[in-house]
């Protein structure tokens, strides 16, 4: 009787954390919230998808307002310059830097976090961009294939990275000519490195064709899984024959554990505190499983 009685208030207690049933929010307060701050409901779906969310994540529109953040007003804007001591000139040179300007952000709370994000990186984004630059990428493409790289799932990907970034240290001591050997592990690195950042890469001319005499640089495309061109980077002769290449290559996997150390810290703050309670509802699953187990044993017993 006493173990009865506390299956069943446990399973008071768990299924009193959470509402068995969400009020929806409806698409006209989904449209008239877009709309308040310049956005269309596909914009405000896009912003809740990276951070993992839908709108059904949410009971109501002011949960919902609440989470997102408060919208950066002009008075507002300049409170934010004042906090952390800058100019609109400098702000505007701050986010250039990782390919942003001021008008990419709606909200007062992801200013603050780009802000305090971009000061303590903004000598290393600089190096990135000045070789990655070299290499024909712009700053945009820069962003997005940080953008690209941040979007990927796999919790191991910053450790991966940083083996292969640990494999191309001994080439730091040369610059080369490669051996055959040393030419075949630099190709096995890209071919890793392509792989875990679920790039393809495309050429404008067959590799052998970089043996040829001429200045014409060989164009590498590369495109993510769903076919869109992420970046365009030039390749000299004299690029992939020294260590030019293998500076690149650290500044390239440096761009990307960059990417990771962002996701993680300026998604990370804003933690879903409204998500779906999946946890309190497995906990309410296993209680509803020991109470049937308990039921049917006992149920059992009395037929016997």
């Amino acid at each position: 009787m006493v173990s009865k009685r506390l299956i069943i208030i446990a399973l008071v207690v768990t299924l009193s954390a959470f509402p068995l049933k969400a009020d929806a929010i409806s698409r006209s307060e989904l449209e008239q919230y877009a709309a308040s701050v310049g956005w269309t409901v596909s914009d405000l779906l896009a912003y809740l998808d990276r951070y993992g969310l839908t709108a059904a994540d949410f009971r109501t529109i002011d949960e919902l307002k609440q989470w997102v953040g408060t919208p950066l007003t002009e008075p507002l804007f300049h409170d934010v310059l004042r906090r952390h001591r800058l100019t609109v000139e400098e702000l505007e040179a701050l986010l250039g830097q990782f390919g942003e300007t001021v008008q990419d952000y709606l909200f007062v709370e992801d200013l603050d976090r780009a802000i305090r994000f971009y000061s303590q990186h903004n000598a290393a984004m600089q190096q990135i961009n000045d070789l990655l630059g070299a290499l024909g990428m712009n700053e945009q493409e820069v962003r997005k294939f940080s953008r690209h790289v941040a979007s990927l799932s796999d919790p191991q990907l910053s450790g991966k990275l940083r083996a292969l970034r640990a494999r191309l240290r001994p080439f730091e001591e040369t610059e080369g000519p490669w051996t055959s050997e040393q030419r075949r592990e630099l190709k096995a690195i890209w071919q890793e490195a392509l792989a875990l950042l679920e790039l393809n890469a495309h050429c404008s001319a067959d590799w052998s064709g970089i043996k040829a005499a001429g200045a014409e640089p060989l164009h590498v495309r590369l495109y993510n899984r769903q076919g869109e061109q992420v970046a365009d980077v030039a390749l000299t002769r004299e690029m992939l024959s020294s260590g030019y290449i293998v500076r690149a290559g650290e500044k390239g996997i440096e761009a990307g554990l960059l990417a990771l150390e962002m996701k993680g810290a300026m998604y990370g703050e804003k933690l879903p505190e409204t998500a779906s309670p999946y946890l309190a509802r497995t906990l309410a699953g296993a209680l509803l499983a020991c109470a049937g187990l308990y039921l049917y044993r006992r149920t059992a017993r009395w037929r016997g």
